[in-house]
């Protein structure tokens, strides 16, 4: 497959407020997502200055003065990933969202997204790295319809996912108020909070491989709150494979964004966490009752698989 490699940078003029900042610590403060160690990284490699002065982190920066930090961005020549069609309404559509595209219309990655290839607005949202069941709307009357469904949590969706560790009991709840997570670097980040929004969610266990430490787990969430699954099973001490922002420590996420590589699992693509959005059902506009259920994802390992 043929590849191209786009250079991509960031500029930042140095103010008269900044006279005397260290570089590190102006970088930090221009790039607040990014940790200590990656701005340290990207000087030794990867910024340069306008004085043409040699940049590291201890060099105090001078107003007037432009730095410019650079990354590349691998782009694969092949086409979009395309959602695969499961139900095509009069009214709306259920679609197979592929992992590498956004459900709606994102500025760092214009027309990578599921509203743009199909050309119909959302009901919902799934992760840019989330598979599965997404239901998307053709008529006004659908938005409103769908948009009232999801608000009165008369929507019910079944998620698998592929998780680190091996779960010791067979079916398990998570109650876990969530809010965003002010300690991140990361904007949009959840975290467990007491004082958050109330969120639970049920866990099933279906399957597991002791020799990799992976489980399959069904979750269905019983609130639609921004990550939750993500975050519950977390919480629960059963990360999902792959998730850079939850499994661990943020850094990972960050280097992504910035183009960084990064040590994954053999068969996780970067970016993509193992939860798929298995089945969808609601009473559509017409009121009828309606279920659908998206394939099993072609990188789930086979060996968690279900039999039937």
């Amino acid at each position: 497959m043929a590849t191209s490699v786009r250079e991509l940078f960031q500029e930042f003029v140095v103010s008269e407020a900044h006279r005397g900042w260290r570089l590190d610590h102006f970088l930090q403060s221009m790039i607040p997502r990014m940790s200590r160690s990656s701005v340290q990284e990207a000087i030794e490699q990867r910024v340069t200055l306008s004085s043409g002065a040699r940049p590291k982190p201890s060099r105090h920066v001078v107003p007037g003065d432009v730095v410019r930090i650079s990354f590349r961005e691998r782009q694969d020549d092949a086409p979009l990933p395309q959602p695969r069609v499961l139900l095509d309404a009069a009214q709306f559509m259920v679609v197979d969202k592929p992992a590498g595209l956004s459900t709606t219309p994102h500025a760092a990655r214009p027309e990578e997204d599921v509203a743009s290839v199909v050309g119909l607005a959302p009901a919902h949202r799934l992760d840019r790295g989330t598979t599965g069941c997404l239901v998307l709307v053709k008529t006004a009357l659908a938005a409103r319809h769908f948009e009232q469904s999801f608000r009165e949590h008369r929507v019910r969706k079944e998620y698998l996912a592929v998780v680190a560790g091996i779960p010791e009991d067979a079916s398990w709840s998570i109650d876990a108020p969530l809010s965003a997570d002010p300690s991140s670097r990361v904007p949009g980040r959840m975290r467990v909070d007491p004082h958050g929004a109330p969120a639970s969610t049920d866990c099933e266990l279906i399957g597991a491989s002791r020799a990799a430490s992976l489980a399959l787990v069904r979750a269905r969430p019983r609130s639609g709150r921004r990550h939750q699954v993500r975050v519950h099973l977390a919480e629960s001490g059963h990360p999902i494979a792959g998730d850079l922002l939850y499994g661990g420590d943020e850094r990972h996420f960050i280097r992504h964004q910035l183009g960084q590589g990064l040590d994954l699992p053999e068969g996780i693509a970067p970016g993509r966490h193992l939860l798929h959005a298995s089945t969808i059902s609601f009473e559509d506009p017409g009121g009828h009752l309606v279920r659908v259920e998206a394939p099993w994802p072609d990188d789930f390992p086979d060996d968690l698989r279900p039999a039937n």
